[in-house]
């Protein structure tokens, strides 16, 4: 019932959400850089991170509660992802590393929590080091993901599966339905860095939480490739002094580029994420 009524909400929040900044010309702005057939989504409402937190948060406390510290790291990714997409539309997105600063700052405090609790190293600085790793690098690796209409949300939702009967992950697979109810090809508001963000932390906290962080990197694969995609490309590019290995990073790009509709690109990525998540589930249920 949870998944349910987070997915009825969402999709009756997100969709007022999504009229309202139309009616507001609240609209993202496209990479210029980026495949050209992107540019007819120039001005497509983003933010809809907002109206899925919500319906999330709604669902959750209505049924328990619970998971307390993933819930409040995730409003914290959710604020700074929420405040970088108001800056990209107002002035100018934040830069990278004043991004990094303000995540690690966040994830650190969530470390903290949960390291009297929660070990995976036999050394509490290796813990907290890994702790504050996997927070930072799945948020941005969502956020990554985030480059094609329904991708993120898709493949959050398969990912979330596992935690299915948690209070928290329940509200937001439901809330995620919802919000891929208006962001399915051509989508008609985008997740944005307040959701992608939130939706990498999330899903790092439980992990974290419920003792499975090492199926996390067989778990979210594509999520991973995309950032590696990104990380090599640069260093390759700056090496051979411009030449590249893909045709375009993140990875989704890629694959658009060489001739594959971006519906299939998310359909397939869809599909490798719901096999490496059953495989992970095997494993830790084995």
């Amino acid at each position: 019932m949870s998944v349910v009524t987070a997915f009825i909400l969402s999709w009756f929040v997100v969709g007022l959400e999504a009229r309202l900044l139309r009616a507001l010309n609240l609209g993202k702005r496209v990479r210029q850089d980026g495949p050209e057939s992107h540019l007819q989504k120039s001005g497509t409402p983003s933010m809809g991170g907002l109206a899925i937190a919500l319906a999330a948060a709604l669902v959750w406390w209505r049924y328990g509660g619970g998971e307390l510290a993933v819930a409040l790291l995730t409003l914290g990714f959710l604020l700074l992802g929420l405040l970088d997409d108001l800056a990209g539309v107002v002035l100018r997105p934040l830069k990278a590393r004043e991004k990094l600063v303000l995540q690690v700052l966040i994830a650190t405090a969530f470390a903290i929590h949960i390291s009297a609790t929660v070990s995976y190293a036999p050394w509490p600085a290796l813990d907290f080091a890994l702790f504050v790793l996997a927070i930072v690098g799945t948020a941005n690796a969502m956020n990554f993901t985030d480059g094609l209409d329904g991708l993120a949300a898709s493949v959050g939702v398969i990912i979330l599966l596992p935690f299915l009967g948690l209070p928290l992950g329940g509200a937001f697979v439901g809330a995620l339905l919802g919000f891929l109810w208006h962001n399915a090809p051509p989508a008609r508001i985008f997740m944005g860095d307040a959701g992608s963000q939130a939706l990498g932390a999330l899903i790092a906290g439980l992990f974290l939480v419920q003792g499975k962080l090492f199926y996390l990197p067989l778990v979210a694969i594509v999520p991973v490739a995309e950032v590696l995609s990104v990380i090599v490309q640069v260093i390759y590019f700056r090496a051979t002094g411009g030449e590249r290995i893909f045709r375009m990073a993140p990875l989704h790009h890629h694959f658009e580029l060489g001739g594959w509709p971006e519906a299939k690109v998310v359909f397939r990525f869809a599909v490798v994420t719901a096999v490496a998540t059953a495989l992970a589930t095997a494993l830790w249920g084995a």
